[in-house]
């Protein structure tokens, strides 16, 4: 076989790998629960780094900080009342991160930072949150570059889960995909004639 002719064949099959992929992806997003941008208050806590330790403390922080939010938030309807709740409340959410540090043995600060910043694609389940700027409260614990938690403040994706305590994002716990996943390939289907299983 000639390189013209493999060029040729690697460039199609390329193509096609390419196209079944981009069809995959939308498939298993058809249906999904896009979330809408506006008005959207996004909670982010960045821990100080990837130890286990300052992981484990980011998640106290959080379940804090949660704990704290959710009776304040969880009857608001109006993303400028929400938003007012939220920013009136950051001095009360800094004191409770540094407490949950000290309470935790470790000796670093915590700093808040209110804004507009850059999040990625994120879902859960049928839930989706596209990519873009959001609307945030950061809570930066230490050095802050550690792995981070991020939920959705307003309208609430996030809450506490009444048996234990801890803050879970909402969708996770209450998408949960039902049946079994079924994988199909349409290009199988249209070219091959084929059932793309």
């Amino acid at each position: 076989m000639s390189n013209k002719v493999w060029y040729g064949f690697a460039a199609v099959l390329m193509i096609f790998v390419v196209f079944g992929w981009l069809f995959f992806f939308r498939q298993s997003h058809a249906g999904a629960q896009v979330v809408n941008q506006q008005g959207l208050i996004r909670l982010h806590i960045l821990a100080n780094s990837d130890s286990t330790g300052d992981q484990r403390l980011k998640l106290k922080v959080r379940d804090a900080v949660v704990t704290y939010l959710t009776p304040l938030l969880s009857q608001m309807t109006n993303p400028a009342d929400a938003r007012k709740v939220v920013f009136d409340n950051q001095d009360e959410l800094l004191e409770l991160a540094k407490k949950v540090i000290r309470e935790n043995g470790y000796d670093y600060s915590a700093t808040i930072e209110t804004g507009w910043f850059d999040f990625p694609l994120r879902s859960y389940g049928a839930v989706v949150v596209p990519a873009g700027r959001y609307e945030a409260v950061r809570i930066l614990l230490g050095a802050a570059e550690g792995r981070n938690w991020w939920c959705v403040l307003f309208p609430p994706l996030c809450f506490v889960d009444g048996t234990s305590g801890v803050a879970v994002p909402a969708s996770a716990s209450e998408f949960q995909p039902q049946g079994k996943v079924e994988i199909r390939w349409k290009i199988a289907e249209v070219f091959l004639g084929v059932d793309g299983r």
